[in-house]
């Protein structure tokens, strides 16, 4: 940490224009105490390394989110810089006592404060909210910025993302999520947007990157869109989920899809062309919509007569029990929906697609039966036919921000 504070209060910051001499001086006759937990620091004064205060070996400090390493020391300091220059009024490591929290900058533009986090190491998904919101009690809006040694890239847009992850992304104007993330060593920015998770841990992202120089304030807090074409690339996860051997040690979700596909005399690279699919709010579900999309279609869908009316809780009723046993797993995330919205947009999707029907009363009609494929080729084939005649439009409002459910039709459980 770059602050301390003196036996009688008096804050000293290394963020401030200091000689060695100064300090070496200061060091022998004072001692610094953390602001947070007021136990005594150390003033480290290396010729190679930034000047910064650390706890002593076996002390803990209990407000510190992690213990800090020279990339986060470095990459604090020149996010503070960076701010600093844009005149703006900025403090390193405020402790704010009524919540008990000490972010690693704060500032304010106009008349919001912010507080910004440069979160370089894992953390409690349930700690990063409860930190979040209590900054937003005090009227603080959290800015949450991943290292640049975060950033698990796989391919040109395929990326790794953990759970806690999700709690520090944003949302652009279009209520689509995005990722930040600053890299000290290459003095840059980087943005993923079109956030589409296939798994629990893998998805889908556009890439921009930017560096300090050629970047403001504003870049930050609303990113240019990016409106790279991702949804070509679901085609090739759904080849991929095609083609993918049976793991011979299955997960709970992967027994259950066995198991079902099975009963049915269905191989599991054959499950339903009408399964699989990005559709709205589906990532509140972390386990891959090919699994759950399926046990739908085929455990609830398809047992309902054709063009007889029934609810959606039917299917919210159906999947419920499944989710609650952690069969199929829900993803945290930093917002209030509830995940029978991902049960909503999947039948949204359905009716995009002609298998459903919605009635004026808001229920729901089985209007043909879901496609058998009879060989991979065949099922791949059907994929990207339903993907080009019907689902790149529906796809394309999703990325839009302009699918908002069925009609007025909204979650009540």
């Amino acid at each position: 940490m770059f602050n301390a504070k003196l036996a009688d209060g008096t804050i000293i910051s290394m963020a401030d224009q200091w000689h060695i001499d100064e300090l070496k001086e200061l060091r022998k006759k004072r001692d610094f105490f953390c602001q947070a937990c007021e136990s005594q620091v150390q003033l480290k004064l290396g010729s190679s390394k930034l000047w910064h205060f650390a706890h002593q070996a076996n002390s803990i400090c209990l407000y510190s989110l992690e213990r800090e390493t020279m990339y986060h020391l470095k990459g604090k300091r020149k996010l503070y810089d960076w701010l600093k220059n844009q005149q703006l009024k900025v403090a390193m490591e405020v402790y704010l006592p009524l919540i008990k929290q000490r972010p690693d900058i704060l500032f304010r533009q106009q008349n919001t404060l912010y507080a910004l986090e440069f979160q370089c190491s894992p953390i409690d998904s349930t700690l990063l909210k409860s930190r979040s919101k209590g900054y937003q009690q005090l009227g603080i809006i959290p800015i949450w910025i991943l290292g640049g040694n975060r950033l698990k890239r796989h391919g040109p847009h395929t990326f790794s993302m953990k759970s806690f992850e999700w709690h520090s992304t944003r949302i652009l104007t279009d209520q689509q999520r995005f990722l930040t993330y600053f890299c000290p060593e290459q003095s840059s920015f980087v943005f993923l947007q079109q956030l589409t998770p296939y798994s629990a841990t893998r998805l889908l992202a556009s890439y921009q990157e930017i560096s300090t120089t050629a970047s403001s304030l504003e870049t930050i807090l609303y990113p240019r869109k990016n409106n790279k074409n991702l949804l070509d690339h679901w085609l090739t996860v759904k080849k991929h989920w095609r083609y993918h051997q049976p793991n011979p040690y299955p997960n709970k979700a992967e027994k259950l899809l066995q198991s079902l596909l099975y009963r049915r005399r269905i191989a599991p690279s054959l499950f339903p062309i009408e399964a699989g699919w990005p559709t709205n709010h589906y990532e509140l579900i972390s386990s891959p919509p090919c699994y759950w999309q399926t046990y739908l279609l085929l455990e609830c869908l398809e047992h309902q007569p054709l063009y007889q009316p029934f609810s959606i809780h039917l299917a919210i009723h159906c999947i419920q029990p499944y989710l609650s046993k952690n069969l199929f797993m829900l993803r945290s995330m930093n917002d209030d929906r509830h995940w029978s919205l991902a049960i909503i947009g999947y039948f949204q999707f359905l009716v995009e697609i002609g298998y459903l029907e919605q009635t004026p009363k808001r229920y729901f009609k089985r209007i043909k039966d879901i496609v058998h494929p009879k060989t991979i080729e065949e099922a791949i084939s059907s994929d990207q036919t339903l993907y080009y005649n019907t689902l790149i439009t529906l796809m394309r409002k999703r990325n839009e921000g302009k699918n908002k459910g069925i009609s007025d039709l909204k979650s009540n459980i």
